[in-house]
């Protein structure tokens, strides 16, 4: 059999499935016509699906997904390229170095999953091993407790206040109330992006310094837009955050000027050329006083944004 007629075969399946698992009932005919196969062929395709372990149930030419297999959380319906299934490796590869251990059974059966279905055809295989040509340095990593982070994702689900206590290395143990917008990875660290209820302000909460139990309160509370929520974080350097946003115009002599060009810095960021090579970097974002030292190494056009605060955007 041609590799061509194989891809239609499976995409067929691929088809059939993805209706069965949905719940639907199929008839023979009916897929036979819309396929434009016979209907035998169609017989055909549900026998190998039973035979790879698809509990599927048939009378008179009408086939559906048994109920007990409705209701597991499993889904066969993925049907991915090659190439898909390489760039999914490689996100996969990426995430198991910034998760640490948060995952890490889930994702190396995601990976081991992935490879085996690269490897069961010769011609595939080599986007396996593609994967290798790539090297992640390892970034910082922290351990963070999946109890903590699946009582987030349920009070960001369901829009609904939190409390846990936090332990800071400065202060000791605090306990806070708040209201959880999105889980945030930035500066090799995971966060939670929050609005503190009782102090009424919004801040970055580092995960793992944040204990079990996360306790819901029941209370729901207004979730920003999607969009406000990115214009919230649009404005974040680093992690420092603040309702306040401040221009900030960096200038960089001609001996820096090509380093500044290679990375966007922010994505606010607007660089202007002078005569002499020099560049001036311009940037909107909460950036204060105080991260200034860590801002850039350049200097200042504006002097006074050092005592004032900066001027406003």
């Amino acid at each position: 059999m041609k590799r061509r007629d194989v891809e239609t075969k499976l995409n067929r399946i691929s088809r059939l499935l993805y209706r069965l698992m949905s719940g639907s009932t199929v008839e023979s005919s009916k897929l036979a016509e819309e396929f434009g196969v016979n209907i035998r062929t169609v017989e055909r395709y549900i026998e190998e699906l039973r035979m790879a372990g698809v509990p599927i149930t048939s009378s008179h030419g009408r086939h559906r997904m048994a109920k007990s297999m409705l209701d597991i959380d499993y889904d066969y319906t993925l049907s991915l390229t090659a190439r898909e299934k390489k760039i999914l490796l490689l996100m996969v590869v990426l995430a198991k170095n910034y998760f640490g251990s948060l995952y890490s059974k889930d994702l190396q059966n995601i990976e081991s999953q992935i490879i085996n279905s690269l490897s069961l055809d010769s011609f595939y295989s080599k986007y396996a091993y593609y994967v290798q040509c790539y090297s992640f340095l390892q970034p910082k990593v922290e351990e963070v407790d999946i109890r903590v982070v699946e009582a987030i994702e349920e009070g960001i689900a369901n829009h609904v206040v939190i409390q846990f206590n936090y332990h800071n290395p400065n202060r000791g143990w605090q306990k806070y109330t708040v209201e959880p917008y999105r889980i945030v990875f930035s500066d090799e660290h995971w966060y939670l992006f929050c609005r503190d209820v009782e102090r009424n302000f919004k801040l970055f909460l580092r995960l793992s310094r944040i204990h079990a139990p996360v306790i819901s309160t029941e209370q729901s509370f207004s979730m920003p837009t999607r969009q406000e929520i990115e214009t919230m974080l649009s404005k974040v350097w680093g992690t420092h955050f603040s309702d306040r946003e401040y221009e900030i115009k960096i200038w960089f002599s001609k001996r820096v000027a090509r380093k500044i060009e290679e990375t966007t810095r922010h994505s606010s960021q607007k660089l202007e050329y002078n005569d002499d090579g020099s560049v001036v970097c311009t940037s909107k974002s909460v950036v204060t006083k105080n991260s200034y030292p860590g801002f850039y190494r350049g200097e200042a056009t504006r002097r006074y944004w050092l005592q004032s605060g900066s001027k406003e955007g």
